[in-house]
């Protein structure tokens, strides 16, 4: 059996029926546009107004939307610039309060009068 011959001739049927079908696809594309003119509800000057006007509206609604998208880029950029500099902030505070064993814990306040009955004295 000759494969070579049997390949080529399935890829010539292939090749003839998209072929087929791209030159069905414009014919009914084309009966379809001759149709829809012939049987058009309004005249053509209204339709084109209508088409006009429903094409400004999209773009509008577009343009909105495409503003909108970009707010709110622009709003999480800053939400992430605010978190940037918490925490360089943050790791500022821990360098300068210096090695972790040697931090005093800031809730706790030492009094050296505590306890002692100094302050009446006065």
């Amino acid at each position: 059996m000759n494969y070579r011959r049997l390949i080529n001739s399935v890829l010539h049927q292939q090749k003839q029926q998209n072929t087929m079908t791209a030159i069905a696809l414009i014919a009914g594309l084309a009966t379809g546009a001759a149709i829809s003119v012939l049987f058009a509800p309004r005249s053509g000057r209204k339709t084109r107004e209508q088409l006009l006007n429903s094409a400004t509206e999209l773009t509008d609604q577009l343009t909105l939307l495409f503003k909108a998208e970009k707010a709110t880029a622009e709003q999480e950029e800053g939400d992430h610039t605010i978190e940037d500099v918490r925490e360089q902030t943050r790791a500022h505070a821990d360098q300068l309060l210096g090695p972790e064993k040697k931090r005093k814990n800031p809730q706790v306040i030492k009094v050296a009068s505590a306890g002692t009955t100094a302050w009446k004295d006065n």
